[in-house]
């Protein structure tokens, strides 16, 4: 698993580095609420991302994971939401592809 910084969009621009996601066990990022992933599937076939549910609602009530389904050679943005923070790992949001060959992602912060 690996844990990624979210880079910074300035009024400059900004041109993202890409990783591979990473099988199995995910990837990592801070959550924050203009933090965000942009996924690239370039593989054949579509993929679903799933987001940790980790941390809790205003109410006290377990979140769930929320999964996005990406269409082969699709993108998405995906917000990586404070409350998927997990309290007991810095805040860090957990997001796994169901497939990771030709998926990269970059993490950035708006």
């Amino acid at each position: 698993m690996a844990t990624r910084t979210a880079q910074a969009v300035t009024v400059g621009g900004i041109t993202p580095t890409y990783y591979a996601a990473t099988a199995t066990t995910g990837d990592k990022v801070l959550a924050g609420p203009r933090t965000f992933i942009h996924l690239k599937n370039g593989s054949g076939g579509s993929i679903t991302c799933t987001v940790s549910g980790a941390g809790q609602t205003a109410y006290l009530v377990d979140n769930p994971d929320k999964a996005y389904t990406i269409a082969a050679g699709a993108e998405m943005w995906i917000p990586m939401l404070p409350e998927y923070g997990d309290p007991d790992d810095g805040r860090l949001v957990t997001f796994i592809c169901s497939a990771v060959t030709t998926v990269t992602f970059a993490a950035v912060r708006i």
